[in-house]
């Protein structure tokens, strides 16, 4: 008899002396031993591998106000962002810049991404190239200008436009592209511009909530005091749910 022949055997008299759930473990290890493991080597059974669930996306909301800034609302939106240690970005139209450029400051120095929404907010979608490039060129001179006195502020300025209005065109992305800027739409519209009730803008906003979207407000305008109450109301169920929010665009 042979050296495998007697290992065999006394691990079959082995097994048949043990407890039927022991006999059972037993008879498994010594198929996967058997099987994949030379005699006279200790090796370890194979695992089967087993497939994972598909992973669930990041839980990610992207942030995003337009027509600032504006010396009343501004403020008040970065104190709430701070509270909730919520990032955004400020698309920021170019004569208004011009006219607060401390508030420029201010966003930047909250850490908060600033970005352009044109120089007098008109659609930019059909624009002959030298009108399109002033809205763009002067948007970002000005906004820059404001950050100069503190140039490691600069670094919260990215390229990136808004299209007045949500209007593009082919000739738009061609056109930015060309310029260096990306284009940053939006998929969630609170209207807030319409000064909706701050619980029937969270209602609708939860309808349609999931990972990756991005919300648009807004910090210019007359009447922005229903945007402040809506914006806590969804910073708050937005972490309650497990939502990191953060600014968009990062080039």
């Amino acid at each position: 008899m042979n050296v495998k022949k007697i290992i065999l055997a006394s691990l079959l008299l082995t097994i048949l002396l043990l407890p039927i759930g022991e006999a059972s473990a037993a008879m498994l290890a010594s198929d996967s031993h058997a099987i994949n493991c030379p005699v006279g080597q200790v090796c370890t059974p194979a695992v089967q591998a087993v497939n994972p669930e598909q992973s669930e996306p990041e839980k990610v909301i992207y942030l995003t106000f337009d027509d600032g800034p504006d010396p009343n609302w501004t403020p008040q939106i970065l104190d709430i962002l701070d509270r909730y240690h919520a990032g955004a970005t400020f698309y920021m139209i170019g004569r208004n810049a011009v006219t607060f450029p401390e508030v420029v400051r201010q966003v930047a120095e909250h850490k908060q991404r600033i970005a352009i929404h044109g120089y007098n907010h008109m659609d930019m979608s059909n624009l002959d190239y030298q009108t399109f490039y002033l809205e763009v060129n002067d948007s970002e001179s000005v906004i820059l200008a404001a950050l100069q006195s503190e140039p490691n502020l600069a670094s919260q300025y990215v390229r990136c436009l808004r299209p007045p209005y949500g209007l593009t065109s082919d000739y738009l992305y061609q056109t930015a592209h060309q310029m260096g800027y990306e284009i940053s739409m939006w998929n969630i519209d609170t209207n807030d511009w319409q000064q909706p009730d701050p619980d029937d803008m969270l209602a609708d906003i939860l309808k349609i909530l999931e990972p990756g979207k991005v919300i648009l407000m807004h910090d210019g305008g007359k009447e922005r005091e229903k945007t402040l109450l809506g914006l806590q109301l969804i910073l708050h169920e937005l972490i309650m749910q497990g939502y990191r929010i953060e600014p968009l665009c990062n080039y």
